[in-house]
């Protein structure tokens, strides 16, 4: 029996999509982590990390520990109440998760650069189609931590 190649890529997507579905949902507490360009010692004793972390308290528990092969420090938090995500959730930007991925790329980037980079605003005046996915993909990202 020959089967058509666009039936064979349909069945494929479909199984690795109802993986990942598993794979989530059989996970919604894990940790969620980034690591840190610095040495352990200097990571915990900085001020901004305490702040950082006391801002979470409420809703993550977080911990702090040297990076596998001693490359930084990884800093990692789970939500307390991981909710009910999914991908509608994530997509419209209520998903539990976000905040506490929000905050720690937030605190990464002030230990490694001293500042929290936001993107630029759009240098157009006028709404175009264009710039309305840019929009959304930046709105997005915000959230996710990648476009």
């Amino acid at each position: 029996m020959k089967w058509p190649i666009g039936a064979v890529a349909v069945a494929g997507i479909a199984a690795g999509t109802a993986a990942a579905r598993r794979k989530s949902a059989a996970a919604p507490n894990r940790w969620l982590g980034v690591t840190v360009n610095l040495p352990p010692g200097e990571v915990e004793n900085d001020p901004r990390l305490r702040d950082a972390f006391a801002a979470l308290a409420e809703e993550a528990e977080t911990r702090v520990r040297p990076a596998p092969g001693g490359h930084g420090t990884e800093l990692a938090a789970r939500p307390r109440d991981p909710g009910s995500g999914g991908v509608v959730k994530r997509l419209a930007g209520r998903d539990p998760r976000q905040p506490v991925r929000s905050a720690l790329r937030d605190v990464k980037s002030l230990l490694e650069t001293g500042e929290v980079i936001r993107p630029d605003a759009p240098t157009t005046g006028k709404p175009t189609p264009g710039g309305a996915l840019v929009r959304l993909a930046t709105r997005r990202a915000g959230g996710e931590g990648r476009l």
